[in-house]
């Protein structure tokens, strides 16, 4: 299916919010309909819809914590290659992590480790605005208070950033190297993602689209995050790229590629989550770094979105009832959570029913 301008109107509505704002507001779409099709790609900016200027359709940007799928994938290849074991506690491995002896790598990666999460804490978004140099590993667990658990592991639910902090700490002691390297060793290279990588420090940062937010605004005005935000207040870890190399990552993971197909089935297996902002989702539910919904209408869904300082993204992989799997990705250079995703929805909408 080509770009249509019905569809490009669809989805030209919900860039309008953030650009009436920012005037250099832009998505990065892409999408796949199925193995060994093209992938489609294009960009749509709030003064039209090209692929020359500041924002094109390489251009890489912050995708957030879609980067835990990214982690999720690198340590079920480490747990193939008997190096790690899914139900294994941390204390096996990092036996200096909070609750080591009663927390397992599954419930690290599924949010049901009862670690709290450092972005629902003012301390850290005041730090952030403030400019304040990223705290180290310790000082995140000393201000997110990790001492208390917020519920017996394996017996709740609740996001938690903590828990893939101690996860990226898990790989790089496991695997003697920086998070960096095991994500291209084990992710992008397998795949050919030739514009994916993790972004290490503020001067790769301001190699990425430019990006505008108001959460580190000291004025109330959009400011380019690129030259105000730290990357290291990612304490997980996170990946820079493009929507064409997303979709490719989550269409080649779903195929099988990258994890075999007994270790992909533990990762689509999910808890039910919390309600998210968008009522886009019937039953939210997450599996190993997924996000997933067993009961949208176009089929079983997962994927993952993400937000933070200047960037949003939303990235859906969809197998309908009858024809091939839809994957999409959706990238923007502004703080419209909302948007995206519904952009996301709107793309696997107008896919699977054409097909």
């Amino acid at each position: 299916m080509g770009m249509n301008r019905r569809l490009v109107q669809r989805l030209r509505t919900y860039l309008e919010p953030p650009a009436c704002r920012v005037p250099d507001a832009a998505v990065s779409f892409a999408y796949q309909e199925g193995p060994g099709k093209d992938i489609q790609a294009w960009v749509m900016t709030a003064v039209g819809d090209s692929t020359d200027g500041a924002i094109h359709a390489e251009s890489r940007f912050s995708v957030q914590s879609i980067s835990k799928s990214f982690t999720a994938a690198a340590i079920l290849r480490l747990v193939a290659s008997g190096k790690l074991e899914l139900d294994g506690l941390l204390a096996q491995w990092l036996p200096d992590a909070p609750h080591a002896s009663r927390i397992t790598i599954r419930q690290c990666l599924q949010h049901t480790s009862g670690l709290p999460e450092y972005g629902l804490i003012p301390e850290y978004h005041e730090a952030v605005k403030r400019r304040e140099t990223p705290w180290t590993y310790a000082e995140f667990l000393e201000r997110t208070h990790v001492d208390h658990l917020l519920f017996e592991p394996g017996q709740g639910w609740q996001y938690s950033n903590i828990g893939y902090m101690i996860l990226r700490r898990l790989l790089e002691t496991l695997c003697k190297t920086n998070f960096a390297e095991i994500i291209a060793t084990e992710v992008c290279q397998p795949l050919g993602l030739r514009h994916t990588s993790v972004v290490r420090n503020q001067l790769e940062f301001q190699e990425l689209a430019p990006a505008y937010s108001f959460s580190v605004s000291s004025d109330g005005l959009p400011v380019d995050v690129r030259t105000r935000y730290d990357p290291g207040w990612v304490a997980t870890g996170v990946v820079a790229s493009t929507a064409s190399d997303i979709v490719h990552f989550y269409e080649r993971l779903f195929a099988g590629v990258l994890v075999p197909p007994a270790l992909l089935d533990e990762m689509r297996t999910v808890v039910r989550a919390a309600t998210p902002s968008t009522q886009r989702f019937v039953l939210p539910s997450y599996g190993l770094g997924l996000t997933a919904d067993p009961a949208s209408p176009y089929g079983v869904l997962y994927g993952h979105s993400g937000g933070g300082p200047g960037y949003t993204s939303a990235a859906l992989h969809v197998t309908p009832p009858r024809g091939a799997p839809v994957t999409v990705a959706v990238l923007s250079n502004t703080e419209n959570v909302l948007e995206v995703e519904i952009m996301a929805f709107a793309l696997v909408d107008t896919l699977v029913r054409a097909i």
